[in-house]
């Protein structure tokens, strides 16, 4: 799968098990990858960098941003420091049940009108995949 090259993709709640498979899942298929915390917790600062580190394995580009999504300021900064890291984030994915419309609010606004995807946290990864994937 070589369809996402280029790409720059943020995945907000990135430390749960389906933000991870997504997040893997778009670097297979060539995108570079900002992976963004739900909260400022520990498990999630260690998931986040476990799952970074995986991408820097693959060859990918990817940056941790260990925040809590519900604040419209920490959203809104770490989408803004994504795309001045990564380059032009093409697409954001949120991986939380009934996601915080603080988030979906600061992350329109940072994306400028470009796609924003909810994902439900128990979904499947490959479904999420494929709805970002066609989001794009």
């Amino acid at each position: 799968m070589t369809e996402l090259s280029g790409k720059r993709v943020l995945v907000v709640g990135g430390e749960s098990a389906l933000g991870r498979a997504l997040t893997i899942g778009l670097a297979e298929g060539g995108a570079d990858v900002a992976i963004a915390s739900l909260t400022q917790a520990k498990d999630a600062d260690f998931a986040v960098n476990s799952a970074l580190n995986e991408l820097w394995a693959m060859g990918r580009q990817g940056l941790g941003l260990i925040i809590d999504a519900s604040d419209f300021g920490e959203m809104h900064a770490a989408t803004l420091r994504a795309e001045r890291e990564l380059g032009r984030i093409d697409l954001a994915a949120v991986v939380a049940e009934g996601a915080d419309g603080v988030a979906l609010e600061a992350l329109g606004e940072a994306l400028g009108g470009r796609p924003v995807v909810e994902i439900a946290p128990d979904g499947d990864a490959g479904d999420a995949l494929r709805a970002v994937t066609e989001a794009l």
